[in-house]
C-alpha cells in the first residue's frame, strides 16, 4: 500500500501546483510520455499443451516469437515506457527480454518486468498494479499476442483532446472494421457496439455468442433521448488495444467484481449513473490489427503476415537480430543456409528458418518450418506450422497441423489436419494422428507414461485432455469447434441478433427522426465511401483466397457474408471479384509467366465458379460482360484478355450465348467510349466464329 499512496500524493501535488511554473513544466512532460503495460497471460488454456511449457506471448509465429510483434508495435506507437506483465513462466519472459534488443541501450522505450503470479484475471493485474503504484499518466493497455501497423498518432491525438476537454473520458478503444466472418476475427468472441456515430462515443456493448437461438439486446431509452445517430456495430475484429487514463487500475481497485476487460469493465463503466465515466472507439479502416487468441486466429494472422496484409512487419523484415530472411516471388521466404533438394518443391506462401534440410521429392506448400528441421524424402507439408529442431520422415504427410519444437513425425505417419503435437513428442512409424487431437510429453509438472495406441510402440507422448479447457467464454464451441486449428464452417448461424429497445419513447424518437444503423449498414460515411470500403475489402478477399488456394465454398461464403455485412448488391459482389480475377490475369502476363490465353485459364478454369453465385439471369450476364470489358480497356493486352475470358466463361456455361450477343449488339455501354470501343476489338471475330460454329453444329444435326 506504501507505493500507492506515494502516487496519490504526487497526483495530489500535481493538481495543486498551478502557480508552479516547474510544477507545470513537470505535468507536461508527464502528460506527453506514453506508457505501456503489456499482459503477457491470456488467462486461458486454448493453447495447451503448448502453454504447458511456454507463455503463449514466446510461441512462435512466422518463426518469431508472438510478443516481438507486439513490442514492434509499441515501438512504433512512440511508446517511451513498457511494463510487461508477467503470471505464468514468468522466468521464461524474464530471460527473453532481458537477452533482447528491447533491453539494450538503443532501445526506443526502457522495459520492465512485473511479477503478478497470483492473477487470474485481466483484473487481478490491473488492481495489482494498481497496489503497486506504477500508472503514472495515460496508458495504452496490449496483450502480449498482438499484430498491428496501426499508425497511433492520430488515435493517441484524439484521446488526448478528449481528455484535456472531459477528464471523465478514460479509454479510448482501438477497433478493426471487418466482415462478420473475417478470418482474423475470434469466432468464440463476437459483441456489439453501440456508438455516437458523431463523437464515436461508445454507449453500451454487450457480448454476444453465435447461437442458434439468439438473445435480444436491450438499450435504454436514455441512449436515445440523449445522441442523435446511432450506429449499432457487430463488425468490429476487438484486439483489446485500449489507451486508457490512470483512472482504470484504480476503478478495478473499487469494483472487485471487474475481471475482464470488456464484458466487466467495459460493460459494467457504460451500465453504471454512479461512475459517470465515458468510454470512446477509433475505428480503423485501412490499416491491419488482430490477436492471435485462438488457434484459429493463430492460422489467420499467419496467413496475413506471409500474405505482406501486415507490412511492414513482415518476415524479410527480420525483427530479429540473427535473422535473415529474404522474400522471393510467390510469397517464398528463405533465411541463409537453407538446403534444398533438386527434387523437392517449395510452394507459395511459404517459410523456412535457417539449417533446414529439404530431402528428395519433399512438396511444402502454405507452411512455416522452423530452424534446423529435416523434411524427409516425399513428405508432403500442407497449411502447417512446423517449429523449430523438427525432424519429418520419409513419406510423412503432415496437413494443416501444429508441429512443437524438437518433435519427431516418424516415416509415413499422417498428421491430420487441426491436430497439435507439442515440444519433443515422437509419432511413431505408420502412424495417423487424427484431427484435433493433441499430443504432448507432459501434463502441468508431471509426465505420465506414453500412450502406444496414440504414437506408436516406437513413439514417446500421450493425449493430452483438459476438462477446464471449455471456459465461460468458449461455449460456443457447440456451433464451431473452437478448440483446433480448423474451423468447422458447415453449421455456422448467420442469422443476424435482433435490436429492440427497453421501456417507451419509441414515438418521441421518431419525432426526433433519429436514426439508428446497423453493422451491416452504417450510414456514417457517404454512399461513395461505403462501396468503395465493400469494393476493397471484398476485392481483398477474393485475392486472398486465390494466394492461399482456398475452397470455392469458403471464398464464396466469405464473399456472401461480407456483402450481407455491407448490405451490397451484387453489382458490386461482381465487380470486385472481376477486378481481382482479371488483375491477377494481368500480373501472370506482365510477369512473363504465361501467354495471354493461358493466364485467363489458369485463372477462370479455377475461380470463374465463384460467378455462379452472383450471375442469376440474363441482365446480370450482361453486366458481367461490361465490368469485364471496363476492367481490360485498364490492362495491357486487354482485346486478348476479354476474349479469352468470353471464350472461357462461354465454356464454363457462366455466359449464354444470347446474352454475349445482347451485350455486344444492343448494349449501348459496350461501345460507350473510344476505350470500351478498342479492347472490342477482337470480339466480332469470336462472334463470327461462335455464329459459323452454330451454324455446323445445326447442319451435323440435321444430317
Amino acid at each position: 500500500m506504501g507505493p500507492k499512496k506515494g502516487g496519490q500524493q504526487a497526483a495530489g501535488k500535481r493538481k495543486g501546483a498551478s502557480s508552479n511554473a516547474a510544477g507545470n513544466d513537470h505535468d507536461a512532460e508527464q502528460d506527453e510520455r506514453l506508457q505501456a503495460i503489456v499482459l503477457s497471460d491470456s488467462y486461458q488454456t486454448r493453447f495447451r499443451p503448448l502453454t504447458l511449457e511456454k507463455p503463449r506471448c514466446l510461441l512462435s509465429l512466422c518463426n518469431t516469437p508472438l510478443i516481438e510483434y507486439t513490442f514492434e508495435f509499441l515501438a512504433l506507437a512512440g511508446v517511451s515506457e513498457v511494463i510487461v506483465v508477467s503470471c505464468a513462466h514468468a522466468e521464461q519472459i524474464q530471460e527473453y527480454i532481458a537477452n533482447s534488443r528491447w533491453s539494450s541501450p538503443s532501445s526506443p522505450f526502457t522495459i520492465e518486468t512485473v511479477l503478478s503470479p497470483e492473477s487470474m484475471s485481466v483484473g487481478d493485474a490491473m488492481r495489482d498494479l494498481d497496489a503497486k503504484g506504477l500508472i503514472t499518466s495515460d496508458f495504452l493497455l496490449v496483450s502480449g499476442d498482438i499484430v498491428c501497423n496501426v499508425p497511433f498518432d492520430q488515435v493517441l491525438a484524439e484521446h488526448r483532446q478528449r481528455r484535456a476537454k472531459d477528464k471523465n473520458a478514460i479509454m479510448t478503444m482501438v477497433l478493426r472494421e471487418a466482415s462478420p466472418l473475417h478470418r482474423t476475427r475470434a469466432r468464440a468472441e463476437s459483441a456489439i457496439f453501440v456508438l455516437d456515430e458523431q463523437t464515436n462515443q461508445c454507449l453500451h456493448y454487450e457480448e454476444i455468442k453465435t447461437r442458434k437461438h439468439m438473445k435480444k439486446i436491450s438499450l435504454e431509452p436514455e441512449i436515445f433521448n440523449k445522441h442523435t445517430d446511432l450506429a449499432i456495430r457487430n463488425d468490429f475484429i476487438d484486439c483489446h488495444i485500449d489507451i486508457c487514463s490512470p483512472d482504470v487500475p484504480a476503478l478495478f481497485t473499487e469494483n472487485f467484481d471487474y475481471n475482464h476487460i470488456r464484458k466487466d469493465f467495459v460493460h459494467g463503466i457504460l451500465t453504471s449513473d454512479l461512475l459517470g465515466k465515458t468510454i470512446f472507439a477509433h475505428v480503423v479502416t485501412d490499416h491491419y490489427a488482430a490477436r492471435v487468441r485462438s488457434l484459429q486466429t493463430y492460422d489467420a494472422v499467419s496467413k496475413d503476415v506471409i500474405s505482406r496484409w501486415t507490412y511492414p512487419i513482415t518476415p524479410d523484415s527480420n525483427l530479429l537480430a540473427d535473422q535473415t530472411f529474404q522474400y522471393q516471388r510467390g510469397h517464398i521466404y528463405k533465411e541463409d543456409d537453407v538446403v534444398l533438394a533438386r527434387s523437392c518443391r517449395i510452394n507459395s506462401c511459404t517459410v523456412i528458418g535457417a539449417r533446414t534440410v529439404v530431402d528428395d521429392g519433399a512438396v511444402i506448400t502454405g507452411s512455416v518450418i522452423g530452424r534446423r528441421c529435416k523434411i524427409g524424402k516425399n513428405a508432403k507439408i500442407s497449411g502447417a506450422y512446423i517449429w523449430d529442431d523438427v525432424t519429418i520422415g520419409d513419406n510423412a504427410v503432415v496437413d494443416c497441423a501444429v508441429i512443437g519444437d524438437g518433435a519427431i513425425i516418424g516415416e509415413s505417419s499422417h498428421i491430420s489436419p487441426g491436430a497439435i503435437i507439442s515440444y519433443n513428442v515422437k509419432v511413431g512409424k505408420g502412424i495417423t494422428v487424427d484431427g484435433n487431437k493433441r499430443l504432448t510429453r507432459t501434463e502441468g509438472d508431471f509426465g505420465r507414461d506414453t500412450d502406444y495406441e496414440a504414437v506408436g510402440t516406437d513413439g514417446i507422448g500421450f493425449v493430452y485432455e483438459d476438462e477446464s479447457e471449455v471456459e465461460e467464454d468458449d461455449d460456443y464451441e457447440e456451433i464451431v469447434n473452437s478448440s483446433g486449428l480448423i474451423y468447422n464452417m458447415a453449421s455456422l448461424n448467420q442469422s443476424d441478433a435482433s435490436f429492440t429497445s427497453s421501456g417507451e419513447g419509441t414515438t418521441a424518437r421518431k419525432a426526433r427522426r433519429r436514426r439508428i444503423s446497423t453493422a451491416s449498414n452504417n450510414t456514417a460515411a457517404s454512399e461513395e465511401s461505403d462501396e468503395e470500403s465493400f469494393m476493397r475489402e471484398a476485392q481483398a478477399s477474393v485475392e486472398r483466397a486465390m494466394t492461399e488456394d482456398h475452397d470455392i465454398d469458403i471464398a464464396a461464403l466469405e464473399l456472401g457474408t461480407l456483402r450481407m455485412a455491407k448490405n451490397a448488391p451484387f453489382h458490386e459482389v461482381r465487380a470486385a471479384t472481376i477486378t481481382a480475377l482479371i488483375s491477377r490475369v494481368s500480373n501472370l502476363i506482365n510477369s512473363n509467366t504465361m501467354k495471354a490465353r493461358q493466364a485467363v485459364e489458369h485463372v477462370l478454369n479455377r475461380w470463374a465458379k465463384l460467378f455462379r453465385r452472383q450471375v442469376f439471369d440474363l441482365a446480370d450476364q450482361v453486366d458481367l460482360l461490361l465490368l469485364i470489358q471496363r476492367d481490360c480497356t485498364r490492362r495491357m493486352q486487354g482485346s486478348a484478355i476479354l476474349l479469352h475470358a468470353i471464350n472461357n466463361l462461354y465454356d464454363q456455361d457462366i455466359l449464354e450465348e444470347s446474352a454475349i450477343m445482347q451485350w455486344w449488339y444492343k448494349e449501348p455501354q459496350s461501345k460507350g467510349d473510344a476505350d470500351m470501343i478498342k479492347v472490342g476489338e477482337l470480339v466480332p471475330r469470336w462472334l463470327e466464329w461462335l455464329t459459323t460454329a452454330e451454324e455446323e453444329s445445326e447442319d451435323d444435326d440435321d444430317e
